[in-house]
């Protein structure tokens, strides 16, 4: 119900916004500052990767004389938008913002990886899902003949829905978790650049090896897990003085 008080308009009826959950506390993060001292591309901007979630994860594209992305295609189950924070000398433009195919192809989008002037700083947006499973695979394909090299499939389930597999992405009690799509790139990154796998067996194509480098991940899965492990020494510390002072 609407009404008029003296001095003002109509004041309307509104919907109140319930309190955040207290275990969801709300945050804010510039991609800048945060991009500019991340371990990995694709790197989740904030804490939060349960069922439903969205994640935002940063990406800092940079040319150089030595740089190179390589290709590979990337398919989810969920949707994905990109946003693009700043850009120079890429294909794509400052301000664009553009929802992704369940598959599609991923690289630098310099025009030119070698020019050190080019760059791009990307958001994509991740939003996972509410129920049931959730699946991701990289693909790579042979240069030459565009055959398929290898099709690297992984459960990404989120935290919070049957099927999240805790071990996999680290143990159940480690305060954070492994980003589904860190831990499967980097896997498939170490099998991309087997010998078995980088040689294709339809035209005997030796494939450059994939440049995993440029992209992190296996640095990210790393961190995490040393960081998890710190964490668990920390308890076990303060536990064992516990009992000491007993």
């Amino acid at each position: 119900m609407s009404q008029a008080t003296p001095g003002s308009g109509l004041l309307e009826d509104t919907r109140h916004i319930p309190p955040p959950d207290p275990d969801l506390e709300p945050l804010k993060v510039s991609v800048y500052e945060r991009m500019a001292k991340a371990a990995a591309q694709l790197m989740p901007l904030f804490p939060y990767d349960h069922a439903g979630a969205i994640i935002p994860c940063g990406n800092v594209l940079i040319g150089g004389p030595e740089n190179a992305y390589g290709h590979f295609f990337h398919w989810n189950t969920v949707n994905e938008v990109v946003a693009v924070y700043g850009s120079h000398k890429s294909l794509l433009a400052t301000g664009q913002i553009m929802a992704t195919q369940n598959l599609h192809g991923v690289n630098s989008f310099l025009r030119d990886e070698k020019d050190p002037e080019a760059f791009a700083v990307i958001v994509v947006t991740q939003h996972q899902s509410v129920e049931g499973g959730q699946t991701e695979a990289m693909i790579a394909r042979c240069k030459k003949c565009k055959a398929e090299l290898i099709r690297h499939e992984y459960d990404a389930t989120p935290h919070g829905l049957p099927g999240y597999d805790a071990e996999r992405h680290g143990g159940p009690d480690d305060p954070v978790h492994q980003f589904s799509t860190a831990l499967g790139s980097a896997e498939f990154a170490d099998l991309r650049n087997t010998d078995e796998i980088r040689v294709c067996a339809g035209c005997g194509h030796a494939n450059d090896p994939f440049p995993s480098a440029q992209w992190g991940w296996a640095r990210q899965v790393a961190q995490t897990r040393a960081v998890n492990a710190a964490s668990q020494s920390l308890i076990q510390t303060a536990a064992s003085a516990e009992e000491d002072r007993s």
